[in-house]
């Protein structure tokens, strides 16, 4: 049946282009139109001349950009209200580093599509979360990027399946002449953090009179780390202060052990380089040390691109593109570390540093350490060093074809070829079985065994137990597109009908290979991720442009897709404009989606961390918020019976401009998914261990403690050792929301004029299922959900010179990362306040050809915002306006 089904899909698409072609041709010889100067708008693939149509598009131009201060693609998203950062490219726990990525509506990224110049681009070889599949952002250099158009609409009848969420076009020059050099130069006022970025553009030819042209790029990136010494919530990792936990190191210099026998808190190793004092978590005595580390990588990041034209006759042109981007991102990690899961004998130790041990106490209250426990040993290896990651990545892309007319019908064919290539070279990796074996030699007193008790162990010990790891994938695009469109099908009650069509066909493969030592379990505390899987895609489209006489206008979409593996899709969409005056304009759309799994979701080995609340534990032990925090081994594996999820999508909203220097955009939007896929939420699974049958199964936990269980009545589970998390399609999505835009001019006369523009999104309701078959639950309000957020500016223009401040407003939110997950109500309930950061920007044109623009992000240095919680125990801003003020200046010359 499965054949037949994707036989009967490949005859349908052909058929709907047969049938579009013919509607093509049949017009093809109809007598010309007039030119006029269009432009094509993400959204639709009709060009017109009113550039605001039935669906929200944002649009970011050059002058603006550099406004902001953003040094990369990433950081200008960041300011948007509408969007957040799921990646930045700085994080160091994630399995796809070195990468960002940007989300729209709270939704992942995998659920947003990401274009440049209108086409697709490969996606990173890493998926983030081991399933998210996404545009690296960092890929793109921001100096070359002329305008940004963010479609905040599902837009899958148009694009396909991965624009759930919405679209993100980034758009380069075209038919430039001329030279332009611009550098930026931005850095933290503690004086790190420092980010340079010189870009060359030059345009040889005009189109028009010398048939040709050719656009050549330039960027050069770098940024220099930051140092956690340098900025007061780093150099000091004690979160009490916060209501956090003490966040010190206690496994350096000496370190620290536990035995595990007697249930009682573990003891500092004598001789701590620290302060010995007590962890609040777990009542263990330990060594608490504050070392220097970085809390950002060094990035460097090298882009070539050229885009050539060739005029041919009859308007017909030749297009080719091609691009480079390679880039380097040097990770500071921590010391390399023992397994986790070492248990060490002492039974017959002639080790002289057991005997610093405390043994039983006089009273008989506490049992102390007895020869022949077993201990567990919390000390990095610090003799070796920091271990040091390296992220190399090449992403390399080409384009070539034709556009031009046939009769009254734009067209376009291209063939598009996309390429990531990614490296993970990690270096001081610790083998489990060598330094397990030496550890376990060490404590027993062995020769040539790695003491913990010592301070400083030889090279000759430590060497052994190390390795370098290198885990590489190759993600790839392939894609044929034939495209036609006429503005002018024909007249409907004296208006024209626009109408395009479109064949597409592309290839994406994956191959996520992991280093072998690590995927065969042997590489201690860290996880692996192997994935290797492609797909096929035909696709057919069609839009109508209709005019309902002279104050309607209605898109009418329709999309065919048929998925080697996941069968055929056919989504509409409806969208109309209704302008009863010149200053008001209704607006309203309708559309379907159709997301099938991401390739890592169905062919997939994973093996990672995550942090979890084990209140069964943490109720009898008497720990509450970050001192319950734990972080077992998770086991995800790819599925490959999932389902596609399947989405609804509406919005509705209105324009006014009721006066020349006044215009308000309110829009309101709804998401209605349903199979949605995703791993089960590890801490759903815990909190329902012995709730929902099956569920105990998939939780591994340590052998329980007699002695701990006699003192602390109640406790009846050993420590939680690892989960099992399967993909799953999980249930439904539904998520409703406003997004506000609204901007004022005030004409000063002789003296300039001031500008207001208030950006606004607010969530309406957030809600998800946790588990297959629940309703569902609401997710808003917690701190990967806030119900809003705000952009304010105020500028003042006089002439040549611009002055702008800006307030980035975050709403209040309930202090817990998701309002579904068990937590203490003292604890979620008292909620984390919102905040303003403040930007600060000047610009000016100094001569002909001359621009400058400076500023200071975080004029204020706000202060930390801070959640405290079991599983979110780390403040809420991101980092960059974590650690202050950052001041840049960009220059720009342009000469022809």
């Amino acid at each position: 049946m499965k054949t037949i089904q994707e036989k009967s899909c490949a005859r349908a698409v052909r058929i709907a282009c047969g049938l579009l072609a013919g509607a093509t041709l049949l017009t093809a010889h109809a007598q010309e139109a007039e030119k006029a100067q269009r432009v094509v708008i993400t959204g639709s693939n009709i060009s017109r001349i009113d550039v605001e149509g039935p669906t929200p598009v944002e649009v970011i131009k050059r002058d603006a950009i550099e406004k902001t201060g953003a040094g990369t693609v990433a950081e200008l998203l960041s300011k948007i209200p509408s969007m957040s950062i799921a990646l930045d490219g700085t994080s160091t726990s994630t399995f796809a580093g070195g990468a960002a990525s940007a989300q729209l509506r709270g939704l992942d990224a995998k659920y947003v599509l990401v274009l440049l110049n209108g086409r697709r681009l490969a996606n990173y070889g890493f998926a983030d979360s081991a399933e998210n599949t996404f545009v690296d952002l960092n890929s793109l250099p921001l100096a070359a990027i002329e305008s940004v158009e963010i479609l905040r609409d599902g837009a899958s009848a148009i694009y396909g399946s991965d624009a759930v969420a919405g679209v993100i076009n980034f758009k380069t020059r075209k038919n430039y002449q001329g030279t332009e050099i611009s550098a930026n130069v931005g850095q933290n006022e503690k004086g790190d953090g420092g980010s340079y970025n010189v870009s060359l553009t030059a345009g040889f030819g005009d189109i028009d009179k010398d048939g040709q042209n050719l656009l050549l790029t330039l960027d050069a990136f770098k940024r220099t780390p930051l140092w956690n010494n340098k900025h007061a919530y780093y150099a000091n990792p004690d979160h009490r202060q916060y209501g956090g936990s003490d966040g010190r190191s206690t496994s350096l210099y000496l370190g620290s052990v536990r035995d595990f026998d007697n249930g009682e808190p573990g003891y500092a190793i004598p001789g701590c380089r620290g302060t010995v004092g007590t962890s609040a978590g777990t009542g263990d005595q330990v060594c608490f040390t504050s070392p220097v580390n970085q809390i950002s990588p060094h990035i460097e990041r090298l882009g070539v691109s050229a885009i050539y034209t060739k005029q041919l006759s009859n308007g017909n042109e030749l297009f080719a593109e091609a691009g480079v981007t390679t880039s380097k991102t040097t990770v500071q990690q921590g010391f390399p570390r023992f397994s986790s899961g070492f248990l060490g004998n002492t039974a017959g130790s002639t080790n002289p540093g057991l005997a610093g041990l405390p043994g039983p106490s006089a009273d008989g209250s506490l049992a102390g350490f007895t020869m022949g426990d077993r201990l567990q040993v919390f000390r990095d290896i610090y003799e070796a060093g920091r271990s040091e990651q390296v992220l190399a990545s090449d992403t390399v892309r080409f384009v070539g074809g034709w556009r031009g007319t046939i009769g009254k019908w734009d067209s376009e064919a291209a063939i598009s070829l996309n390429q990531n290539h990614v490296t993970d070279t990690t270096s001081k990796q610790v083998l489990k079985d060598v330094s397990s074996a030496s550890l376990q030699a060490g404590l027993l007193g062995q020769a040539g065994g790695y003491d913990p008790f010592v301070y400083w162990n030889p090279a000759s010990v430590v060497n052994p137990m190390l390795t370098t790891t290198v885990r590489s994938a190759t993600s790839r695009l392939g894609m044929l597109e034939w495209k036609m469109s006429n503005p002018e099908l024909f007249n409907l009650a004296g208006a024209p009908v626009g109408f395009a069509w479109g064949a597409q066909f592309s290839r994406e493969t994956i191959n996520d290979v992991p280093d072998p030592v690590m995927a065969a379990g042997n590489i201690a505390n860290y996880g692996a991720v192997s994935s290797k899987a492609s797909r096929s895609v035909v696709s057919a489209y069609g839009e109508f442009n209709i005019p309902v006489g002279k104050t309607v206008e209605v898109q009418a979409a329709l999309r065919g897709d048929h998925y080697n593996d996941f069968g055929n899709s056919v989504n509409p969409k409806l969208a109309i404009a209704w302008r009863p005056t010149n200053t008001v304009m209704l607006r309203a759309a309708a559309t379907t989606s159709f997301k099938a799994p991401t390739l890592p979701e169905i062919n997939s080995t994973t093996t990672a961390y995550v942090t979890v609340a084990d209140w069964a534990r943490c109720g009898p032990l008497g720990y509450v918020g970050p001192n319950c925090s734990y972080s077992p081994k998770a086991y995800l594996k790819g599925n490959p019976d999932l389902k596609a999820e399947k989405a609804n999508n509406f919005s509705a909203g209105i324009v006014l401009q009721p006066v020349k220097d006044l215009s308000v955009a309110l829009d309101w939007y709804a998401i209605y998914q349903r199979d949605t896929i995703q791993a089960l939420d590890a801490q759903y699974l815990l909190d329902n261990e012995d709730k929902i049958a099956g569920f105990a199964a998939l939780i591994g936990r340590d052998p329980r403690n007699a002695a701990l269980e006699a003192k602390y009545p109640g406790l009846n589970k050993g420590r939680i050792n690892n989960v099992t998390l399967p993909y799953m399609n999980v249930g439904k999505t539904q998520i409703q929301g406003l997004d506000l835009d609204a901007n004022y001019t005030l004409k000063l006369a002789e003296f300039g004029k001031v500008k207001f523009r208030e950006t606004h999104s607010h969530f309406l309701s957030y809600k998800q299922s946790i588990a297959p078959g629940q309703d569902p639950t609401s997710r808003l309000d917690g701190v990967y959900h806030p119900k809003w957020s705000n952009s304010f500016r105020t500028s003042y223009e006089y002439k040549q010179y611009e002055a702008g401040l800006t307030a980035r407003t975050y709403a209040s939110t309930k202090n817990i990362d998701d309002p579904t997950h068990s937590q203490d109500p003292a604890v979620t309930n008292k909620r984390i306040p919102s905040y303003t950061v403040w930007d600060l920007n000047f610009s000016t044109r100094l001569r002909a050809g001359w621009s400058v623009n400076v500023g200071v992000n975080n004029l204020f240095d706000k202060g930390v915002v801070y959640a405290n919680a079991a599983s979110i125990d780390a403040p809420v801003q991101s980092k960059n306006d974590l650690v202050g003020r950052y001041i840049y200046a960009n220059m720009r010359y342009a000469f022809k």
